[in-house]
């Protein structure tokens, strides 16, 4: 790797976040009050704090449980359906109008509508299954029918097993780009998930303890708490995309 393509992938991230911070700077000393808009400095030093307590490990443990559970069954659930939609086209007719009505449906109305049925700490997990579900299935479905139409007039030719089809050459070739709109979706998930954390007061989780922050005004505490939401998306994110690296060179020698 040259030193321009390693400035480029490095240097241009590290002055975005850089150009944040400073106008996130500049904006809290113009207001001047830290009870509106506390400084960086002051909410990293809340968060270094926040590192140093054991609440802290279980809130972001059990929200990342959480994403990931919800996010799984929605996925599995989404390529039951998206294959069943691929091979049975009538199938996947009539199961269309209900994928497009949950996926333009409101979030807001998603998570009111829940709130009305289920008052337990299950609605956090119903939301995020129904807000997730029609991305991943359209997501899913989308690249089944982008595998190469001759890749599969060659397996049927060949009459290869059911099983060697698809581990052998559908999903090699479907996963770059599942991958990719799984780290897009995993990464939105966890915003989803401290959103519903914090309107159903789930107890020891991130959205639980910024709603705290919130109600008693200690909003470098509430920054510093969506900092760890916004790098355990990251994490999450970005392990899915170096699992693709890895699954790309593999398949497809790049």
């Amino acid at each position: 790797m040259d030193k321009k393509r390693v400035l480029y992938n490095i240097g241009a991230p590290v002055l975005g976040l850089a150009l944040f911070i400073g106008i996130w700077y500049a904006l809290a000393q113009a207001i001047g009050i830290s009870l509106f808009l506390p400084t960086p400095g002051e909410t990293l030093v809340r968060f270094f704090k926040l590192l140093g307590e054991k609440k802290f490990y279980v809130a972001v443990g059990n929200t990342l449980l959480r994403t990931i559970l919800s996010f799984s069954a929605a996925f599995l659930l989404a390529c039951v359906f998206a294959v069943l939609s691929a091979k049975f086209r009538f199938f996947g007719k009539v199961f269309s109008p209900f994928a497009v009505v949950l996926r333009v449906l409101p979030t807001i109305s998603v998570i009111l509508l829940v709130f009305l049925l289920i008052r337990s700490r299950f609605a956090a997990y119903v939301i995020i299954f129904l807000v997730i579900f029609p991305m991943q299935y359209k997501s899913v479905l989308d690249a089944i029918e982008r595998v190469d139409p001759l890749l599969k007039e060659m397996t049927e030719a060949y009459r290869f097993s059911w099983q060697k089809k698809v581990f052998s050459f559908y999903i090699p070739q479907m996963t770059p780009a599942l991958l990719t709109g799984m780290s897009i979706t995993l990464s939105f998930t966890v915003k989803l998930c401290v959103a519903a954390e914090v309107l159903s007061y789930v107890g020891k989780s991130v959205g639980r303890y910024m709603q705290q922050a919130y109600a008693s005004l200690e909003t470098e505490t509430l920054l510093a708490w969506t900092i760890a939401a916004v790098l355990l998306g990251f994490l999450l994110e970005g392990l899915l995309l170096l699992l693709k690296k890895m699954i790309v060179r593999r398949y497809h020698g790049k």
